[in-house]
């Protein structure tokens, strides 16, 4: 019997991360899903997955070049679910995301819930939470084509949307998930609840999105010329998220510091 979602994760070269990533899986209140790692060029997972594989479907695929979206699109055109769910390898979920977002998408075709965005220390090779903050908008269609404020991380979302808008756009690379969910809003329903069930690391340079350069500005260009997008200014996430926490939502929390599936002193 096939799984009802398919968990994405594009994977590199964090190991420790991904390791905290499936124990959030583990302890998830819906069970019936799947998880496609996808390894774009990085060290062999396979030691990494195997103490998961009596407690988690995992299926485990070699890209063979370093494109986090090409990886992304394998693991669609691989999933075996009416449903896809999108993970980056060091993001984690509360114990109720999944369940939750399968009640809300049964009115809507994309689900993304606000998520915690933490910072950490590394401890004895853990992330220690050293602070958290929300990141929670609501959902402006007119103002998301001029700031961003979709995180794809815990979306999930009808398979078969890809049917009506193709495969996740490798030409505008860094940009593929603002492109993705403008998409989705012209052919699709979007629920955005009010729950802050994603957890998302914060830690500066760590960040991709912390990065500008030449190469990220060609990127960019094409994304805003696809989307006819004018005067836009190219800003990284931790600058932009400086500038709209006086829009921050209230939204239900219930992170505590402590990661899902890990006890107190661990």
């Amino acid at each position: 019997m096939n799984p009802l979602v398919s968990i994405v994760v594009p994977v590199h070269s964090r190991e420790a991360e991904l390791t905290e990533l499936l124990e959030s899986l583990v302890v998830q209140t819906f069970e019936s899903f799947e998880v496609l790692v996808i390894n774009n060029d990085g060290p062999p997972k396979q030691h990494l997955l195997a103490p998961f594989l009596n407690r988690l479907s995992i299926r485990y695929i070699e890209l063979g070049e370093n494109h986090h979206v090409k990886a992304r699109n394998r693991g669609v055109q691989e999933a075996s679910g009416d449903y896809i769910l999108l993970l980056d390898d060091d993001d984690l979920l509360m114990p109720t995301h999944i369940e939750q977002a399968l009640e809300d998408i049964r009115s809507a075709d994309l689900v993304f819930t606000d998520a915690e965005l933490f910072r950490f220390k590394w401890e004895d090779g853990r992330r220690r939470v050293t602070d958290w903050e929300a990141f929670a908008y609501d959902l402006d269609m007119e103002r998301l084509r001029q700031d961003s404020t979709f995180i794809p991380s815990g979306t999930l979302y009808r398979k078969q949307l890809h049917d009506d808008i193709g495969p996740f756009d490798e030409a505008v690379y860094n940009y593929w998930d603002w492109d993705f969910i403008l998409r989705v809003s012209e052919a699709g329903t979007i629920r955005h609840p009010a729950r802050a069930t994603v957890l998302y690391a914060f830690n500066g340079t760590d960040n991709l999105s912390a990065k500008q350069d030449e190469t990220r500005r060609r990127y960019f260009d094409r994304f805003c010329h696809k989307h006819g997008l004018a005067n836009m200014e190219m800003k990284n996430f931790h600058i932009v998220q400086a500038e709209r926490r006086d829009y921050v939502r209230q939204t239900e929390r219930t992170f505590t510091g402590l990661f899902p599936g890990r006890t107190e002193g661990e």
